[in-house]
């Protein structure tokens, strides 16, 4: 948000901001200061160097395992069409992380198989900014996952919350809930509430 600011009016940023954008921009090895007429070619020289420089190394050592033939197929087949098909394939949807909600255990007991049902109908629901910060709650990521797995406690009260592990796509979900509005309530909360992405060492 701060770089979309900067763009677009500048001179509006404070001295702090000005600061913090600096900072940022250094993290990824743009150590100049931006100024109101250098930052567009700055964001510009910074996605370049993130987006082909750094990855060039790496690309060049796949493309040396690639037959020039191979490659002359490859590149006549994926159109730009095919690319965006490929993408939108890979987008999260609803329908989607639903399917690869999946418990830890075989065997549930019903409060555990009520509070994945309600999961399941909740995530069905979500709009796409909600499923967005389902996954980057869950995942640490906004990425399609393989499989979220699920995990059960008996939290009750105050303590009751769904819990995320990131590192291994893993939820704690309490077996507590009495309904789908139950869940629903307790996690969009969470989920529109900025400080509950802070990472915590657990």
């Amino acid at each position: 948000m701060l770089v979309d600011r900067a763009l677009s009016d500048f001179t509006g940023l404070t001295v702090s901001e000005v600061d913090q954008l600096s900072s940022v921009l250094a993290t990824i090895g743009m150590l100049c200061r931006p100024t109101a007429r250098s930052i567009k070619q700055v964001v510009a020289a910074a996605a370049r160097h993130q987006m082909l420089d750094v990855p060039m190394l790496f690309i060049t050592q796949i493309k040396s395992g690639i037959p020039d033939v191979c490659r002359d197929i490859f590149w006549s087949v994926l159109t730009v069409g095919a690319i965006d098909h490929l993408f939108r394939q890979q987008l999260p949807t609803p329908r989607k992380v639903s399917s690869v909600l999946v418990s830890a255990s075989d065997t549930l007991t019903n409060a555990e198989e009520n509070s994945l049902f309600y999961l399941r109908q909740f995530v069905m629901g979500m709009d796409q900014e909600d499923l967005t910060a389902f996954l980057h709650f869950v995942t640490g990521s906004t990425v399609m996952p393989s499989a979220i797995t699920v995990t059960f406690t008996s939290l009750v009260g105050a303590l009751q919350r769904p819990v995320a592990h990131t590192c291994s796509d893993t939820l704690e979900l309490p077996s507590t809930y009495v309904s789908l509005q139950d869940l629903k309530r307790e996690f969009l909360a969470i989920l529109r509430d900025p400080l509950n992405f802070h990472m915590d060492i657990a």
